[in-house]
């Protein structure tokens, strides 16, 4: 299998998942699907392995909540934001059942089809939901009080607790 190829499978896989959580308003740019929604941004977010070869793709799912009222000035806007620019970041894996982390092969092995179609399902059914109720800022605020902080250090936790809290 070649590089653009495998490539074209993986895109596969994007464009599936694209279509299935169309009609829960997430848009897609790239690897990345997005919705906004009462000031925030819920990503989904396809990431590469640096393992990949001519042979294999590996590929997981970043899922994450930028929340509109703690962004900075010096950072990405909510159209334009990835994972990395997040308050609240979690892999697909971590919601699994045994919380694995969740790595997809694409290979000449793969039948594309069948893996678009289940990468799509996990995301649809888990994924997208995990990230819209967190775009509920009550939600966000619950969570961080609760003392659960995914992909947050303890101390940028509180720091987004006091500042969320005092906005309201």
């Amino acid at each position: 299998m070649s590089r653009a190829v495998l490539d074209a499978a993986f895109g596969q896989v994007v464009e599936t998942t694209a279509k299935n959580v169309d009609k829960l308003g997430f848009r897609r740019q790239g690897s990345i699907l997005r919705v906004i929604r009462q000031g925030n941004a819920g990503i989904i977010e396809f990431q590469k392995s640096t393992k990949n070869t001519s042979e294999k793709i590996l590929f997981t799912v970043n899922l994450a909540v930028i929340c509109g009222a703690l962004l900075e000035p010096d950072q990405p806007s909510l159209e334009k934001a990835r994972s990395t620019d997040a308050h609240l970041r979690q892999r697909i894996g971590m919601l699994m059942p045994g919380r694995p982390d969740q790595w997809w092969e694409i290979s000449e092995a793969v039948a594309v089809g069948a893996l678009a179609s289940e990468v799509s399902e996990v995301i649809a059914n888990v994924g997208a939901p995990y990230v819209a109720h967190y775009l509920d800022v009550d939600e966000l605020i619950a969570l961080w009080e609760s003392g659960k902080s995914p992909g947050l250090t303890e101390t940028q936790r509180v720091r987004c607790l006091e500042q969320l809290k005092s906005q309201r």
